[in-house]
């Protein structure tokens, strides 16, 4: 079985994550801009595969219930990098990181209880702002490095990861009502 484009996009911006994390975490002492400047590009690169997968699956009606799941996957593999690098580094607070970790944890076990019903659920629109403000306050964190605004730069993004974690398990009360 060949993948479409679409998959092939996604797995790229999972792959990509790799190289950012490195670039990322090296970003500190005399060539820490260059480096921060490597994993911007590699963070660019991939968030716009994250555009365009979805828009050549909807435009060309290739979604798959493989990209349903793993296109999220791969966001939350390149934010949660970012997050946690972002810690280690000193440009935020672990709670921030721990915050968005909870909820992804949390649809993910959502996800998994739809899965054993026959069921996939796609991002919702919250879903989709909360990545959105996720990978823009990313972004604007490398560009600038660590200074005391980081966390007022993420807060928009932990607000949305918060709301869209209590939208998305609302949404789901069904599967935690009819467990055995």
């Amino acid at each position: 079985m060949s993948m479409n484009m679409p998959n092939k996009l996604t797995m790229a911006r999972m792959i990509l994550a790799v190289p950012f994390i490195y670039f990322l975490g090296i970003s500190d002492g005399d060539s820490g801009f260059i480096y921060r400047m490597i994993a911007l590009g590699l963070f660019m690169i991939a968030s716009i595969t994250d555009f365009l997968d979805g828009y050549i699956a909807r435009k060309n009606n290739m979604i798959t219930d493989f990209g349903k799941l793993m296109d999220p996957l791969a966001d939350k593999i390149l934010v949660i990098s970012a997050l946690v690098v972002f810690v280690e580094v000193g440009f935020l607070p672990s709670w921030i990181s721990i915050v968005v970790l909870a909820r992804e944890f949390l649809i993910s076990g959502i996800r998994s209880l739809a899965a054993a019903n026959g069921e996939v659920i796609p991002a919702g629109n919250l879903g989709k702002y909360k990545t959105t403000t996720q990978m823009i306050g990313i972004i604007i964190i490398i560009i600038i490095g660590a200074t005391p605004y980081n966390t007022w730069i993420m807060l928009p993004s932990v607000i949305l990861t918060i709301w869209s974690g209590w939208d998305y398990s609302v949404k789901a009360k069904h599967y935690f009502m009819n467990m055995e």
